[in-house]
């Protein structure tokens, strides 16, 4: 790790104009899937896994140096953080297969070293990293631009113009032009089309029959999920009326347990 640690005290690029401030949100699950995934099994001489941390780490790094924020965040899943949903809809995350045991090792690891740079760990018991992302979105003052370190796509419903995703590993940024290119709808209706499309990853129904560019044409037509579904008699498509007809109650459903909350409640200010 001693490479991507020097480098934190590297130059910033300063060929980005800023204006404002700006928070850099690090959604911790997602970069560390990514990282352990995408980076061969190293190891220590003493055999602790190290892929994960290393490719957590250089994203960090490159995230500071791009963005220069003033405020930085790790936000982790807490215990429990699932039950909210589960609650309303027991098979929610039901078939996610068990975290690999040499990412689980580097946990700690990622966390000492989020430690070492001085930057603070938010998670928040009984509330997923999604919804405290949200909710750090929601809380930032209007003339705060927010750059969300993931590639989730529940969190591309939170995108504007003040607010985008980005992709350290492939240099790619996510605001409201290159979410509408990517699902089809602005940002503001990512999660109408979420809810018809459902989430096989987090066990998310939505409605079957109908796939992402089915939902982006009615979305587009109709607006919102609520207005397709009061007018679902009057589409031409025999099945695709059905299945809005009969699976209305799922859409609606699927629409509560993608919907991010924006009100938890933070251990932290800016």
């Amino acid at each position: 790790l001693g490479q991507s640690m020097r480098a934190a005290d590297s130059t910033p690029d300063e060929s980005k104009p800023r204006s404002g401030r700006r928070l850099v949100i690090v959604d911790a699950a997602n970069c560390l899937y990514r990282a352990f995934f995408a980076i061969p099994p190293l190891r220590t001489h003493d055999g602790t896994p190290t892929n994960a941390a290393l490719g957590f780490v250089n994203m960090l790094m490159k995230a500071l140096r791009e963005e220069r924020p003033d405020h930085v965040v790790v936000v982790f899943d807490a215990r429990g953080a699932a039950d909210g949903r589960r609650a309303l809809y027991p098979e929610y995350k039901a078939h996610r297969d068990a975290q690999p045991e040499d990412l689980s090792l580097q946990v700690p690891l990622v966390r000492e070293l989020v430690g070492a740079y001085q930057i603070p760990i938010l998670e928040v018991t009984g509330c997923e990293a999604d919804d405290v992302i949200a909710t750090l979105v929601a809380a930032a003052p209007s003339d705060m631009s927010v750059a969300i370190l993931s590639t989730d796509k529940d969190l591309m419903q939170l995108v504007s113009e003040r607010v985008a995703l980005i992709d350290t590993m492939k240099g790619r940024h996510y605001g409201p032009a290159e979410v509408e290119e990517r699902f089809g709808v602005p940002p503001a209706r990512v999660l109408d089309l979420r809810a018809l499309v459902g989430d096989p990853s987090d066990n998310i129904p939505g409605v079957k029959g109908i796939g992402e560019k089915g939902a982006a044409k009615l979305i587009t037509e109709y607006g919102t999920l609520e207005n397709l579904l009061a007018h679902a008699g009057e589409i031409a498509a025999a099945r695709t009326r059905t299945a809005l007809q009969e699976q209305a109650d799922a859409a609606r459903l699927s629409k509560r347990l993608a919907a991010l909350r924006d009100d938890v409640a933070l251990p932290l200010t800016l």
